[in-house]
């Protein structure tokens, strides 16, 4: 089949190039640290169309021990809230100049341009549940209440808890601007508790099979499968993540482990619908790290071509590619 276009519903496009990327030219191809992602190179791809995120981190310490520290980085809210705004900037001068749409502005540029819709991922930029009106009004218009260890708003994947009493409120202040509300990253409890009190659609934007990834340090990253049956009960989406450590226990993924997240939540859910492409690609972690055979947005068709070895039909591929996650968010009311 010739290569559908792609939807992908997780690239944090701002927070490389506050890393220093250049994001006009070709992704640096450092032997040790090789890159995947400019936009150059979703330019020279099948990926139309993306969710983005404005996303910071704290200070500090990552996994292995080596210090976290940069523009993308904060030590107390208001410089999480500077920070967020200057991600939100980079994104308004990337749409003023031509190199993508914010598809929530007017279109004045021609709509072969990257298109995005973008997230607020971890919600550390927001001082106060006030501060979300002025983030949808630069943009905003997907919402993730917190990142790996938390923050004031809800549990994180790795130090677990509950949405607090400030996430309530901001969920409900989300699902009074017709936001949606994105699941990847909360603790199992916390994910339970947004499904229950958030009106608003929801989705999992770069999320895998958790029974499929047994001996993980960190098991509430990933979906349980009663998470997984929830979210396609409520009408939500889930993003594969090509972030090897997320496809495979040990070792380096290739190509078919995609292929076997997807087949899981398909024979899980009995449908086609409630599956697609949130890649994460090298959203902090190098080109390396992405299955063998991927190492650029072109090479995203080569899942598509997995996928129809393994026997799904063209108009399945297309509905992974592209068809779910256009479907969902113009339901949504995001886009047209």
């Amino acid at each position: 089949m010739r290569a559908p276009s792609f939807f992908d519903a997780h690239l944090d496009l701002a927070y490389l190039a506050e890393t220093g990327r250049n994001m006009l030219d070709d992704p640096p191809g450092d032997s040790d640290n090789p890159a995947a992602l400019t936009l150059k190179s979703l330019s020279e791809s099948r990926v139309r169309r993306a969710v983005a995120t404005v996303f910071v981190q704290p200070r500090g310490l990552d996994d292995s021990g080596a210090t976290v520290d940069g523009s993308w980085c904060y030590s107390s809210p208001q410089e999480a809230y500077e920070q967020s705004v200057q991600q939100l900037n980079r994104y308004d001068q990337w749409h003023t100049a031509g190199h993508v749409i914010l598809m929530d502005r007017s279109r004045t540029i021609p709509s072969e341009k990257l298109e995005l819709l973008l997230l607020l991922e971890g919600c550390a930029g927001l001082r106060s549940v006030d501060d979300l009106d002025d983030f949808y009004h630069r943009g905003i218009r997907i919402l993730a209440l917190t990142w790996v260890n938390g923050t004031r708003w809800a549990g994180g994947d790795q130090s677990g808890g509950d949405v607090t009493a400030d996430g309530l409120a901001l969920l409900n202040r989300a699902d009074a601007l017709k936001m949606v509300h994105d699941v990847s990253h909360l603790s199992e409890r916390a994910f339970w508790t947004v499904l229950e009190k958030a009106a608003r659609p929801k989705i999992a934007s770069h999320s895998n099979c958790r029974s499929l990834l047994p001996g993980k340090k960190h098991p509430e990253r990933h979906l349980s499968d009663a998470q997984i049956t929830a979210l396609a009960n409520a009408q939500g989406v889930i993003g594969i993540n090509l972030f090897s450590r997320f496809l495979v226990s040990s070792g380096n993924a290739v190509i078919h482990d995609v292929v076997r997240h997807i087949q899981h939540i398909v024979e899980l859910t009995g449908r086609t619908d409630v599956i697609g492409l949130g890649s994460d690609m090298d959203g902090g972690f190098s080109a390396r790290d992405l299955p063998a055979g991927i190492r650029r947005p072109a090479d995203l068709e080569h899942i598509c071509n997995a996928l129809a070895d393994a026997g799904f039909t063209d108009g399945q591929i297309e509905q992974f590619a592209w068809s779910n996650w256009n479907s969902f968010f113009s339901k949504a009311g995001l886009i047209s």
